[in-house]
């Protein structure tokens, strides 16, 4: 009987004990809110729950996470205050055009840095990336990037002559669908992912290679579930379950493919032949080794274990971004038939159609970049341009950021925003057009790669990506919509870059 009480009295202090525990804890993280929320004077934003921020708001809302922002930003201001994920300092969410050239062109060299996705971060480190690098080591990846881009034909007739060769694979393709309806978003994505294939790569895929299916499907699919408003952003263990298993298999793909691709390229590398970005990265390593620059293994920017990382970003940042862009351009013109009607007038009386449209056509192509303007400030697919944090304590507007709280800035607001814009709600590229139809304007509220020393390092290779892609579509292809289709919507959904919902289209020979 002794022994029965002794174990009795043992689990009733047992549970007392996780009982206590469990308050305990409670107890701390309350604090913890309590002195989180007690920062002063940060700006103003909606109420927030204790531990859960603004996330219950965000899950009853029926609206997608960047139409939120645009009407809290209308209710507290262009500065203002969210709670994002539980524990976490709220987020400083800037979606005034003014306040945000006054962080990022005067004040962010000084102030700002990148701060982590924690879905990103959580997956991969930041070790070897464009994105999400911060300090001298983002400095160092930016000035390489940038001059690797130079050197691989950013700009250049070299890239255009690859680029155009793809959009003939891509017209090929489409072409063979014999004006069957087909869904434009693999298709798309297989031609731009091949731009970054062969800048990195060297090479291209055949779109029926396997394994260039499975990188692309991977590839989409990790984006597609750690966009911004995802779980896995806002509670970032769960990245580290069983729930997130597929994103790890996927990455875990990625990761092989291009690292065996990087050791073809060590085993066949020539220092007097740069073949393509991989090359010049096992150069750059090369190099800071012959100069003693380079830092131990473990700590340096620039290492063989992490070309895969710098690759990985360049297909991320690369790759869905643009080929997004085409497919809103595709589905705005199928709500706005007289806007593909005057792209392809330009394009007749600029190129005809014997040639290739070519960059050198792009100046006496006023209605073409007014609607790729248009198309990029009405549907941004980076809803939000990539966190920052405050390096130190900020004062902004009369309000205060405080240091190490991250900054987000609102590129849909700002470019939807009806007190820079007239009627945004409106897809017009008018509005980019001199009175006369003739000359392209500049609209400073126009920042579709954000600005600043952050700023999107792949602007140029989008640029000429979008304009040459379209132009060779519209060129040889009136796209229109399957017999008793319903227009596509312009809503879109949420990804990690913002996507229209998949719709069907016909392309009709020209």
């Amino acid at each position: 009987m002794a022994g029965q009480n002794s174990a009795v009295f043992s689990s009733l202090t047992g549970a007392l004990d996780l009982k206590s525990a469990g308050v305990f804890l409670l107890i701390f993280l309350v604090v913890l809110w309590l002195l989180r929320g007690r920062q002063k004077n940060l700006p103003p934003g909606p109420w927030r729950w204790p531990l859960l921020g603004n996330i219950p708001a965000l899950a009853r809302s029926k609206k997608l996470i960047h139409e939120l922002f645009m009407d809290w930003g209308r209710q507290y201001g262009g500065v203002m205050s969210v709670g994002m994920s539980p524990f976490r300092s709220p987020i400083i969410v800037i979606s005034d055009i003014d306040a945000a050239k006054e962080l990022l062109l005067s004040k962010g060299e000084r102030l700002l840095d990148r701060a982590p996705v924690p879905s990103a971060s959580t997956l991969t480190g930041t070790k070897g990336s464009f994105l999400f690098a911060d300090g001298e080591s983002a400095k160092e990846q930016r000035h390489f990037g940038l001059g690797a881009f130079r050197k691989l034909g950013v700009g250049k007739k070299s890239l255009e002559h690859k680029i155009n060769e793809e959009a003939r694979y891509l017209v090929e393709r489409i072409e063979a669908k014999e004006h069957r309806s087909f869904d434009p978003n693999l298709i798309i994505h297989n031609a731009v992912s091949n731009i970054i294939c062969t800048v990195c790569f060297g090479y291209r895929f055949d779109y029926d290679d396997p394994n260039f299916k499975k990188l692309v499907r991977s590839l989409q699919y990790i984006l597609h579930t750690t966009g911004f408003g995802s779980l896995a952003n806002m509670f970032p263990l769960l990245i580290l379950t069983p729930l997130y298993s597929k994103v790890h298999g996927c990455l875990r793909y990625i990761r092989e493919r291009i690292n065996g691709i990087v050791q073809e390229h060590r085993d066949s590398y020539d220092p007097n032949d740069f073949r393509d970005f991989i090359d010049l990265y096992i150069g750059e390593i090369k190099e800071r080794e012959r100069s003693g620059a380079s830092a131990s293994t473990k700590d340096a920017t620039f290492a063989f274990q992490h070309i895969w990382h710098s690759v990985f970003d360049m297909f991320g940042a690369g790759t869905d971004t643009t080929s997004n862009t085409i497919l809103w351009l595709v589905a705005a013109v199928l709500n706005h038939p007289e806007v593909q009607e005057k792209i392809q007038r330009e394009i007749s009386e600029v190129v005809g159609g014997d040639w290739q449209p070519s960059c050198e056509d792009r100046p006496s192509m006023p209605y073409t970049n007014a609607v790729l303007n248009e198309i990029q400030r009405f549907r941004p697919v980076a809803a939000s341009a990539l966190p920052y944090k405050a390096t130190q304590e900020i004062q902004l507007r009369g309000y205060t950021i405080p240091k190490g709280n991250d900054v987000f800035f609102a590129l849909w607001t700002m470019m939807n925003d009806p007190r820079v814009w007239d009627r945004p709600e409106e897809f017009n590229p008018d509005r980019f057009l001199s009175k006369d139809g003739t000359k392209l304007i500049q609209h400073e509220g126009f920042i579709p790669f954000s600005i600043g020393r952050r700023s999107c390092l792949g602007e140029g290779l989008a640029r000429m990506e979008m304009f040459l892609f379209v132009t060779n579509l519209f060129q040889r292809f009136t796209f229109k919509l399957p017999l008793g289709a319903p227009k596509p919507s312009m809503r879109g959904v949420p990804s990690f870059t913002y996507v229209p919902e998949p719709f069907d289209v016909c392309a009709v020979k020209r």
